[in-house]
């Protein structure tokens, strides 16, 4: 998933960076917005308790120095 992190993350920077240059927007909204894009997107396809179980897995990894990169199931 190597690839996938990296284009994702060019995405986010991106993001991040539209929303530094634009005065009616802020990085925080622009991140809570992100997280929302994206959970709506797998809702279509996965169970509320799967997302959940997604997002529990990646808070509880936080903690690392690395991102945790795996392919999915």
């Amino acid at each position: 998933m190597a690839g996938e992190f990296g284009y994702a993350q060019g995405v986010v920077d991106a993001a991040f960076a539209v929303a530094g240059e634009r005065s009616d927007m802020s990085p925080d909204a622009m991140g809570r917005a992100l997280i929302q894009a994206v959970i709506g997107h797998y809702r279509q396809y996965r169970t509320s308790s799967d997302v959940g179980n997604e997002l529990a897995y990646l808070a509880d990894s936080l903690d690392d120095d690395e991102p945790v990169i795996t392919r999915g199931c």
